[in-house]
């Protein structure tokens, strides 16, 4: 190990010997260490930067530690919601409140847990006052053709069914997508992602209502 002005120091490349990070991981956090809070270079060895031994290890520690953080997989074990369901809850964060992350790595997102439960308990009880006419019996794991998930909506199906492509803001995506012998495509949702969405709908945007007309070719049954 290198020393610099009485300090034990490393380099980029004790850095990936000893943690196996690769080297344009450490080169994009030292860039944006403004963000990432990585320490400043204690100097340079020749033409190498270098940084405090001791510092760079707390940081590194501090920064892979997940104790008391939630991924989306985490969450949806714990509340049995789809990826789908809560990728849309982030997705409406400035309508809904959600919390931000506390940190990502490796593209993983992670919130705190006590924060993201509590603000889930507020967030069922304020969308739950909006629940009038939602069918909430029923396999939450149950796949719905566009028709029952109208019914299950309570909104008339020809306002799902005609216009399977233009969907509302917030609407989940299928779980399958079926083609019929006439060609056609019907698409099948997950009855749970559908409760979210009616939760959803209001910081969504409201349904749209379309004017009945005769099937086209490509509405669903």
């Amino acid at each position: 190990m290198t020393t610099f002005e009485g300090r034990e120091v490393c380099t980029r490349r004790d850095l990936m010997a000893k943690y196996g990070v690769s080297l344009s991981s450490l080169e994009e956090w030292y860039r944006n260490r403004r963000w990432t809070g990585h320490p400043e270079a204690a100097g340079t060895v020749g033409r190498e930067l270098v940084w405090d031994v001791a510092e760079w290890d707390s940081w590194h520690r501090e920064r892979e530690s997940t104790e008391d953080l939630v991924t989306r997989a985490d969450l949806q074990e714990r509340h049995g919601l789809g990826r789908s369901t809560l990728e849309r809850l982030w997705a409406l964060r400035e309508g809904n409140g959600h919390p931000a992350p506390v940190k990502t790595l490796d593209r993983v997102m992670y919130w705190d847990s006590d924060q993201w439960e509590a603000w889930y308990v507020d967030y069922k009880k304020r969308t739950q006052r909006r629940e009038i006419q939602v069918d909430r019996g029923g396999d939450p794991d149950e796949l719905l053709t566009l028709a029952d998930a109208a019914r299950v909506l309570g909104v008339a199906p020809v306002s799902l069914v005609h216009h399977p492509t233009r969907m509302p803001r917030g609407w989940p995506e299928p779980v399958e997508v079926e083609e019929l012998p006439s060609g056609r495509l019907r698409r099948w949702y997950r009855r749970a992602d559908i409760w979210t969405y009616a939760e959803t709908r209001t910081a969504a945007g409201a349904h749209r209502e379309h004017r009945r007309r005769k099937p086209g070719p490509d509405d669903e049954a």
